[in-house]
């Protein structure tokens, strides 16, 4: 009998922000890391062009994450995003981890961001149609990811 695998499911998680757990999150994107590639055109003996890709000078590129979720009092993204506004960028700089948990409230999987900072902070679209909470979207600059409790 072959071996049956449950997937990942990715609608439980929140971030974790210097001990403030922020649950309210609607969508993450962004959780990835790049390597740096440098294209170098050379020409072979019998005269073919070639395109050879080598590790660029950085060998990871920390990504950018996106979150967005409903916006709420006392929001500690806001007063983390407030420390950048105010230049105090070395203060603002942390390592913050998302979490993914299953329907028993175990982590399964987390990512963590090194050097992590606020550089966009935005409010959503507002309607006197809807019903829909205000929405705030903000990006996440950081300088790499680690992941746990992924194939090991």
């Amino acid at each position: 009998m072959p071996a049956v695998f449950d997937p990942i499911v990715s609608n439980r998680f929140y971030l974790d922000l210097n001990g403030h757990k922020i649950d309210t999150l609607q969508e993450v994107s962004g959780i990835e890391d790049e390597s740096d590639v440098v294209e170098v055109n050379q020409v072979t003996k019998s005269g073919k062009f070639v395109i050879v890709k080598a590790l660029g000078a950085m060998p990871l590129k920390g990504g950018k994450l996106t979150l967005k979720y409903a916006a709420f009092k006392d929001d500690p993204i806001k007063k983390w995003y407030d420390t950048v506004v105010n230049q105090k960028i070395n203060e603002a700089r942390t390592n913050i981890s998302l979490i993914l948990y299953d329907l028993e409230g175990k982590t399964i999987m987390t990512f963590t961001f090194s050097n992590a900072w606020v550089s966009k902070y935005s409010f959503g679209s507002l309607s006197a149609k809807g019903n829909d909470p205000l929405a705030v979207t903000v990006t996440i600059e950081h300088t790499g990811m680690g992941v746990k409790g992924y194939n090991e």
